[in-house]
């Protein structure tokens, strides 16, 4: 005698795999804050005129927002501003630090390119230069070993004052 066997088609048989190995998450579940999150953005550029005349002095900074629930983090939030100089600065502090911690897994990006041209406190020109850091500041808080050991980072980020 020979057994019987069902056959089950491909939908049934992945309908049922589904069903049986899988829930589908609840409204609730999809839109809960993430278990480890950094989310980061360089924007808000402004161009500052110190003596209120001439180019002489003249400056731009960005905005960097921070949102995250890492536990080396001290705050949820941060908003704080930063030069194109802070972030040079912020690089060599940085390569600093991982020198000394000995992490030969970590490299960091080379920043985008310094502006000599008197055009530098043109809008399309800081808008390109806005893009390239929000891009390289997302690679860089983005690596897992600067999130989870890099006390530069989080200074970087949160400190309004950036002194290394």
């Amino acid at each position: 005698m020979s057994e019987r066997r069902e056959f089950k088609s491909f939908g049934s048989t992945e309908q049922s795999m589904f069903s049986q190995h899988h829930k589908l998450p609840s409204t609730q579940e999809m839109y809960a804050e993430p278990e480890d999150f950094l989310e980061i953005e360089v924007r808000n550029a402004r161009t500052h005129v110190p003596n209120g005349v001439d180019q002489r002095g003249m400056y731009t900074d960005y905005e960097i927002i921070c949102r995250t629930n890492l536990p080396n983090f001290h705050k949820r939030v941060s908003k704080v501003r930063r030069r194109y100089s802070d972030f040079e600065f912020f690089r060599k502090c940085l390569l600093k630090e991982i020198t000394m911690l000995n992490n030969p897994k970590v490299v960091v990006p080379h920043l985008p390119g310094k502006i000599y041209l008197s055009n530098r406190f043109n809008d399309d020109v800081i808008e390109e230069r806005r893009q390239g850091l929000n891009k390289w500041m997302q690679a860089v808080a983005g690596h897992p070993l600067l999130q989870s050991g890099s006390k530069t980072l989080i200074r970087f980020i949160e400190n309004e004052k950036f002194v290394g």
